[in-house]
């Protein structure tokens, strides 16, 4: 049996489900380059479930997939967050199923479902997610700009997940995301109103602000930090409120 785990934001996130599945599993993995903890380390979690657990690489992961390698044994494969978020995921998922591998599917808490909670923003008022890459010789891709205007056109808030590169330390700032989308914004002709910020989302550095794209643009933040930038849509009375006091 193969466990695709959703370990959540922190190690005292996994569920009661997620460390019964870890703890009858003889080998587990963890996927470690399209997240980190926003607290927390991987020891932390070893402690929890007494065991060791194997760190892979993108290219362990995405290629050549260690964990379907046990076909007949209990393996795990965490990944933080919720599982299946990512497209390599999903397509773990459909190799297993091929190969005749039974697969059990433990979600966790992602990022995605502490929005609601830490802005007061409505959860079926969310429109399509995006996410913002770094910029790099030949690939500057601005589409995501696109469907953040299609969201805006009818009312719905955009969530802009921020680029990771986890073998080169890089976390995307969001001041290196504001000015980005501040630069497309001008070249396109449109304006950007109060922009939310989430940082270490759960974790005991969190930090939530509601300002201008401009002030986040100049503002120093820390180089390790996970975060993500909102977009409120249409404002009901009760979220206008619920931002005001952020």
């Amino acid at each position: 049996m193969l466990y695709l785990i959703g370990l959540g934001l922190n190690p005292k996130e996994l569920t009661l489900e997620g460390l019964e599945a870890l703890k009858a599993c003889k080998k587990v993995y963890l996927e470690d380059y399209t997240s980190k903890y926003s607290e927390g380390t991987l020891n932390d979690l070893e402690k929890t479930i007494g065991k060791t657990v194997i760190p892979l690489k993108r290219t362990e992961t995405e290629e050549e997939r260690p964990f379907l390698n046990f076909p007949k044994e209990n393996v795990a494969l965490c990944i933080i967050g919720n599982i299946t978020s990512a497209t390599t995921h999903q397509e773990i998922l459909s190799e297993a199923q091929a190969k005749g591998i039974k697969v059990k599917l433990i979600p966790g808490i992602s990022i995605l479902s502490v929005i609601p909670m830490l802005t007061g923003l409505q959860e079926y008022k969310f429109g399509r997610t995006v996410s913002i890459v770094r910029p790099e010789k030949n690939y500057n891709p601005t589409s995501f700009f696109d469907y953040f205007l299609e969201n805006q056109k009818i009312g719905l808030h955009t969530v802009l997940l921020l680029d990771i590169k986890r073998e080169e330390n890089y976390f995307m700032s969001p001041s290196e995301a504001a000015q980005i989308l501040l630069e497309i914004a001008k070249e396109k002709g449109q304006k950007l109103d109060k922009v939310i910020v989430i940082s270490n989302a759960m974790g005991k550095n969190q930090s939530v602000e509601y300002c201008t794209a401009e002030r986040i643009a100049k503002k120093k933040y820390p180089t390790s930090s996970i975060s993500c930038l909102i977009i409120p849509g249409k404002l009901h009375d009760s979220e206008k409120e619920f931002l005001e006091k952020l």
